[in-house]
């Protein structure tokens, strides 16, 4: 009872069915909710490309307005393709449907691994960079990173286990907030830029690295582009998400792309060019966000709105991996790839169960790497171009199948995308390997054989219980009810009423662990109260309780007909405190796990039938 009144409380009452269709996104939440992990990106992407470029000096640096452009087109192809993926595909599921559906079921797994794995990266890295900004904010926070991540994972959490709605609500204000005052950040500099008030700052001096072997080349050029790609990831959330847009659902879903589409370019070549001007390069302690906002604000309330707003941007990208992980799982669920309660509707009309195993793997990294957002970022990328690859080469396939006057420009546009993506995937885990992408590259397919493994299993269960030649059942021509017992109390007196119900032929079983005066007692007591049901002795000569009943009904299986019944009786009391069952041996419990697994030349016990004597208070 109190576990359910804390459950309540912390994600409100359950909500009927059929509110299902007001829990849906209208345009102004799909935004908050479906763009905050894009958007996010320009919290880190640009950090990510200048820590590789300043390694050079001044000759990295200039290339940091021309890699943030290659990175922005490319993010606008990939932007417009998902656009075509949004209006062809509006039940949502993006890359493993596209890829299921026009290129096989193997692509569609790999796509959704990759998914499943870069929404648990998303929520990891989120929590991460927001703990980095909070620290540049505020020093004095310093070593408490892993800690302050949890409690924000846990949050987001709660947030989305209480409902699509509510959660939207709730992160529509921080979201419009970071987009206001980011954005005007972003305008502020270049203004001031612009009236000359700012002069173009030198490159601070940087310690070459060790061993110094980095030059500028092909090399450190590819590793600076796949490492600020990090702008591209949660592009995809929105064709994912299309179902949980209120109808017309992919109009208003390719509305959000757009407009989440522009204010991450804004944002992202915003970033890179302050960043660039001011001179600013990468520390341990402090952001480049952070760094731009203090060198035009100082540290007056303006800087500290910078801050708290990317800080709070970051913390809610997350739900954009909390509204696209659970459904994804359940689709994968559906079609029996993943468990089937991964599908299930929880009280708040949201998936539920796929998102408190979400916020269980997320701590775990959290822990795992120390709240380190650049040890995960690596991690991060693989995935997310293996879905942006599998999704745009699956679209190919579907134009050219499609008959419609449009399909020359979506193939072109879909096929320009696959090409961009293939290479620089290719790039991205070329470069990125050895930084820790090989954990993703083996993850993957990891899960691929796994969902394969539990659809194998739903396969072969669906066949073995199938009616297909079946028999229609014929009654029992007898049946036999053992009862195992330890003792003789009021429950036991129960279980053997519900016994002799069943059958006349019933037989009681006790265990001898070498205790003969308890013995001798217990069977004058059984005679005294129960006569008529006989009681058969079991030695134990080792101790154990279990084996030698489990024994023991083997051989009455072998010597009965397989046209007699057999039921397993078994008394129990259930005490009033859950943790009054730590109290007791639990011996009904070990046995009934027993006998449910036990298999003997493919042939089972009957019933198992447990009776419970509820102890009051």
């Amino acid at each position: 009872m109190a576990f359910v009144s804390f459950r309540r409380l912390l994600i409100g009452d359950p909500l009927a069915t059929q509110n299902l269709e007001n829990e849906r996104l209208n345009k102004r939440r799909g935004l908050a909710v479906l763009s905050s992990d894009a958007l996010s990106s320009t919290a880190y992407a640009t950090e990510e490309m200048l820590k590789v470029l300043v390694l050079v000096g001044a000759a990295g640096f200039s290339l940091t307005l021309p890699i943030t452009f290659a990175i922005g087109t490319l993010l606008a192809i990939v932007g417009f393709s998902y656009h075509k993926i949004i209006h062809a595909y509006p039940q949502g599921g993006g890359a493993y449907l596209v890829g299921r559906e026009n290129l096989g079921t193997m692509a569609g797994l790999i796509a959704a691994a990759a998914l499943l794995v870069d929404y648990t990266l998303t929520v990891a890295v989120s929590a991460c960079a927001a703990v980095a900004q909070l620290r540049s904010a505020f020093p004095s926070l310093i070593g408490h990173e892993v800690d302050i991540a949890l409690i924000m994972v846990a949050i987001v959490t709660i947030l989305n286990l209480r409902g699509v709605k509510e959660s939207g609500t709730t992160f529509a204000i921080p979201t419009y907030a970071f987009i206001i005052i980011y954005g005007s950040m972003i305008l502020y500099g270049l203004v001031k830029i612009g009236l000359g008030d700012i002069p173009r700052q030198p490159l601070p001096p940087i310690e070459p690295p060790p061993g110094g072997y980095w030059t500028l080349g092909a090399f450190i050029i590819f590793k600076a582009f796949s490492s600020g790609a990090a702008a591209l990831t949660g592009i995809e959330a929105v064709s994912n998400g299309v179902s949980a847009f209120r109808p017309p659902q992919a109009k208003n879903a390719s509305k959000v792309l757009f407009l989440m589409l522009g204010l991450l370019l804004l944002f992202f070549i915003g970033t890179s060019f302050l960043a660039s001007w001011l001179g600013i390069a990468p520390h341990e302690h402090e952001t480049v966000v952070s760094q731009v906002g203090r060198y035009l604000f100082g540290t007056s309330f303006l800087y500290y709105a910078v801050q708290i707003s990317t800080i709070l941007i970051l913390f809610l990208a997350a739900n954009t991996a909390y509204t696209g992980f659970p459904r994804l799982a359940c689709l994968l669920a559906q079609d029996r790839f993943l468990p089937r309660q991964l599908a299930n509707l929880g009280d708040r009309l949201v998936f539920s169960n796929g998102i408190l195993i979400l916020g269980l793997i997320v701590g775990m990294l959290v822990i795992l790497f120390q709240a380190d957002e650049h040890r995960l970022i690596p991690l991060y990328m693989v995935g997310v171009f293996i879905t942006f690859t599998i999704a745009q080469t699956g679209m190919i396939r579907y134009w050219l199948r499609e008959g419609s006057k449009h399909r020359y420009f979506g193939m072109s546009l879909n096929g320009v995308g696959a090409i961009c993506t293939t290479v620089v995937g290719t790039v991205v885990l070329a470069v990125k390997f050895t930084d820790g992408a090989w954990i993703t590259f083996i993850a993957i397919p990891c899960l691929v054989v796994l969902m394969y493994s539990i659809n194998r299993h739903y396969e072969e269960f669906k066949v073995q219980i199938s009616l297909d030649y079946a028999k229609a059942p014929k009654p029992f021509s007898s049946h036999k009810v053992v009862m195992p017992v330890s003792d003789i109390h009021r429950g036991v007196l129960e279980a053997v009423r519900y016994a002799r119900t069943l059958s006349d032929d019933v037989s009681a079983l006790y265990v001898d662990l070498g205790n003969h005066e308890r013995m001798e007692g217990l069977k004058r007591e059984w005679e005294k109260w129960v006569p008529d049901v006989p009681m058969v002795i079991l030695p134990s000569p080792y101790r154990s309780v279990i084996k030698p009943i489990v024994h023991h009904l083997d051989h009455l299986r072998d010597s009965t007909s397989t046209d007699t019944a057999i039921t397993v009786v078994i008394p129990e009391f259930v005490p009033v405190k859950w943790w009054h069952h730590l109290l007791h041996n639990q011996t009904a419990f070990f046995l009934k796990f027993a006998l449910l697994f036990r298999r003997r030349q493919n042939r089972r016990y009957k019933v198992l039938a447990d009776v419970p004597y509820y102890l009051r208070r």
